[in-house]
This record gives C-alpha cells, sequence and structure tokens, in this order.
C-alpha cells in the first residue's frame, strides 16, 4: 500500500479536480511518520510509556495461576500414624517434607497431612497435588487456547474497530475475566474464564503493539516493541510477585490484578494518542490521518506543516476468508508464514516452559520469580541491542544456541550450597536467552 505525500507550495486533496503543477513526491506511510517524527523527544518517551501500561495485564495474567494455583510440596505436616511413622523410619525432617514422600506414598491432604502454608491457592483448596497436579497445568495452558483464538479473531477486529479501539475491548474482556474468577466455585468454570481471559490478553497485546508500532518511526521501531514489553509484560510481572507476596488468599489476588486491569485500561482514555494513521487510511479518512500526524509531530518538537500534504491509497477491503485465500496466489508468503509460525511455536515452548517451572526448581516461590522477571526484563534490552548489531534472525539463532547451551549445562548435578545449584544459575541464563528470543 502506498501513499502520496506532496511537498511543493501549492499541494491539493487527491479528490481534487483542479491541477496542480508542484511536484509530487511518492512517499510510504512510514516515511510520512519517520518525516514528523524525526527526534525523540522527553514527551513522546512519557506518552509512549504510559501507553506500555495498557499491557499490564498481559505479564501477570499470563503467570496468575503460577502463584494463585502453586502447590506447597514442602508446607504440610503429618496427621496420621502412616506418616508418622514415614517421618521416624526416613530421612531427616527437612528432607522428609517433599513432593516425592507425599506422591510416592500416597499421602491424602485431610487424611494423612494437613498444608501448612500460610497462602491459599485453589491447588490446596480443591485437591490439586501428585496425581491431579495435570490440571494445574490444564488451568495454566488453557490460557494459549484463549490466545490463540483471540489472535484469529483480532486479525477482522482491528481492520473494522481499529488497533486502539480492538485493544480497549480485549482489555475489557479480559477485566470481566478475572473479576469473575475471584469469585468461581469450581474447576470446569475456573477453566472456561482463563480461556476467555487469554482471549481477551491477545486482543489487548496485539492491538496495543500494532497500535503503537504504527505510530512509532521506523527507526523506532524494534526500540519501541521492545520498550512496550518491558513496560508493559514485566512490570505486571513484578506486580504480580509483589501482590501474591502479600496477599494470601487466591480469590483476593484475582481481585488485585483485576484493579491493576482496571488501571491499565485509564492511559485508553486519558492519552493524547489517537488512532493509528494507517486504519484511519484504510477507512477513507484522510484528514484524521493528518490529525495524527500533526500530533505526532508536536510531540516530537516538529514544526512541520501538513497543510499541503496529499494523502493518496490503494482501498483494499477484504473478508477474513479472501485475505487466507491470497495464500493461494502467493505461495511464498504462505511458506514464509509456515516457517514463522514454526519458529514461533518452538520459541513460545522454550520461553514458557521456563516461565512455568521456577516452581519446581527452588523453594523460595517469589524469590525465584523476581529472578526470572528480572531475566525477562534484560531479555528485552539485550535482544533490542543484539538486534541492532546482528539483525533479527542472527540475533534470534545465537539466543537459541545460548538456551541449547544453558539446556544442557543444568543436566550436570552441581550445587554451590544449600539454596544455589548450576541448576538455578543455567536456567536464569537460559530464560535471558528465551525471553531475548521470544520478542
Amino acid at each position: 500500500m502506498a501513499f502520496k505525500l506532496n511537498e511543493g507550495s501549492t499541494m491539493k486533496d487527491s479528490t481534487s479536480n483542479n491541477v496542480d503543477d508542484s511536484p509530487v513526491e511518492c512517499v510510504t506511510i512510514e516515511e510520512a511518520v519517520d518525516r514528523c517524527v524525526n527526534k525523540v523527544t522527553l514527551k513522546l518517551v512519557l506518552v509512549l510509556t504510559a501507553a506500555s501500561l495498557t499491557m499490564l495485564n498481559t505479564g501477570s495474567g499470563t503467570y496468575l495461576t503460577v502463584f494463585t494455583g502453586h502447590i506447597p510440596y514442602n508446607d504440610w505436616t503429618c496427621v496420621s500414624k502412616k506418616c508418622s511413622d514415614l517421618l521416624k523410619a526416613g530421612q531427616p525432617s527437612a528432607e522428609f517434607y517433599s513432593y516425592e514422600t507425599m506422591c510416592e506414598n500416597d499421602l491424602v491432604a485431610g487424611l494423612d497431612f494437613q498444608w501448612t502454608s500460610k497462602k491459599s491457592t485453589f491447588s490446596t483448596e480443591w485437591g490439586f497435588y501428585c496425581k491431579n497436579e495435570a490440571k494445574l497445568s490444564l488451568v495454566s495452558s488453557v490460557l494459549f487456547l484463549g490466545t490463540f483464538l483471540g489472535l484469529m479473531f483480532s486479525t477482522g477486529l482491528y481492520e473494522r474497530v481499529g488497533r486502539k479501539r480492538g485493544a480497549m475491548l480485549g482489555s475489557f474482556l479480559s477485566l470481566a475475566a478475572v473479576a469473575v474468577s475471584s469469585v468461581v466455585p469450581n474447576y470446569i468454570l475456573l477453566l472456561l474464564l482463563r480461556i476467555t481471559y487469554g482471549f481477551g490478553l491477545s486482543i489487548t497485546y496485539m492491538g496495543t503493539y500494532c497500535w503503537l508500532v504504527e505510530l512509532a518511526p521506523t527507526y523506532l521501531r524494534n526500540p519501541v516493541s521492545n520498550f512496550l514489553t518491558l513496560g508493559g509484560w514485566t512490570t505486571g510481572f513484578f506486580v504480580l510477585i509483589g501482590m501474591s507476596y502479600f496477599i494470601h488468599q487466591w480469590q483476593y489476588v484475582y481481585v488485585a490484578v483485576a484493579c491493576m486491569d482496571a488501571v491499565a485500561i485509564l492511559p485508553f482514555f486519558f492519552l493524547p494518542l489517537p488512532e493509528s494513521p494507517r486504519f484511519s487510511l484504510l477507512k477513507g479518512r484522510k484528514e484524521e490521518a493528518k490529525k495524527t500526524l500533526q500530533i505526532l509531530a508536536r510531540m516530537s518538537g516538529n514544526k512541520v506543516s501538513l497543510d499541503k500534504i496529499d494523502l493518496v491509497y490503494e482501498e483494499r477491503n477484504q473478508s477474513y476468508l479472501e485475505q487466507i485465500k491470497d495464500f493461494k496466489d502467493h505461495p511464498k508468503m504462505l511458506k514464509e508464514t509456515l516457517l514463522g509460525m514454526g519458529a514461533w511455536f518452538i520459541v513460545a515452548l522454550v520461553s514458557y516452559s521456563y516461565q512455568f517451572g521456577w516452581s519446581k526448581i527452588g523453594n523460595d516461590l517469589h524469590s525465584i520469580y523476581c529472578f526470572a522477571a528480572l531475566g525477562e526484563g534484560l531479555s528485552f534490552v539485550i535482544a533490542m541491542l543484539c538486534c541492532r548489531l546482528l539483525g533479527r534472525k542472527k540475533a534470534t539463532l545465537f539466543f537459541f544456541l545460548s538456551v541449547i547451551a544453558m539446556n544442557a549445562l543444568a543436566t550436570l548435578d552441581v550445587k554451590f550450597n544449600d539454596d544455589w545449584s548450576l541448576e538455578q544459575l543455567v536456567s536464569m541464563i537460559g530464560n535471558i536467552g528465551a525471553g531475548a528470543a521470544s520478542s
């Protein structure tokens, strides 16, 4: 899709029948934005920072069940003779209270032991441990079914209502899902709400990403995309860790996350950032697109005049099915799309296997996830620098190789002290590599 930016003494709208003898320069919308945002100012940085907060719900929502459904395999005590006999005959008490003792001896909660953790989780309330632990894994993973459905749905949504409005709708949907989850009475409803939550998160994430990246000049798109994830995703992750540390009831953690999600919606209404100019042009609203470009110019301190700009564009109104049919006419695009999907599947598999596996590596859940969140934050910064130096493809391959190397080192049984091992150290480094490959 091409746009024309006319420069000269006299400029007229493309719909005018008058002859304009001034020179006309054909440029893309990216070049138009580049000319309006020709430098980075403090105001622009502050506005983009505030806009990134609309993605607070993405990081917190993804890892919410890590804390609300945590199984405290080290926090329980014996209440039956069977359990007490095992304790007397077995290893020291510090090693006795473990997953192995509980599950290998088929100990039953309420009958053989009682949970002693101060924190309530739906796993301890609904009996998700040992043989039933897969139910917790399912609650965590069905989020990605929702995100997949949301991604498929959002493709058409953004073309109809816009990137910004689409992201807002996703935010309201995820807010409703997490709020209702705080009073959910059973497992099945929690699963359905988790899928709904993922559906809304996907729409919010991709909508906000497209909205802000399309507002950014080409030379800032890579930093902006990583900054969005750093400001929204990672910040939300840290906030979730803090809230779950101080709040002991899992239902109240959901309430707190719902409050944070409500706050994350506010920037949509109060920031002076309109809809993407690309979307305005797709809808034939040239003057609206010009106003957006003028707002961006003012934010960057650029006094460029847009009075003599004529934006010419090619209308392209396709249904979702018609867009899919394009793959038949463009086999190279189909091949590249499938390769991209495969690569993203591997990246996501590696990245989330780290994030949802930290509770198996260390006993202090909140401390170890603080390191995980810090690793994610560092990964976005490192990814931005490596992409600048190596390019996106080479940088991704480099991060993949680092993850493979760290996974190999993690198989070695090396302990530094009672709290730290080589497995934990290389897992944190591997987590940075996985996060960088993802971003």
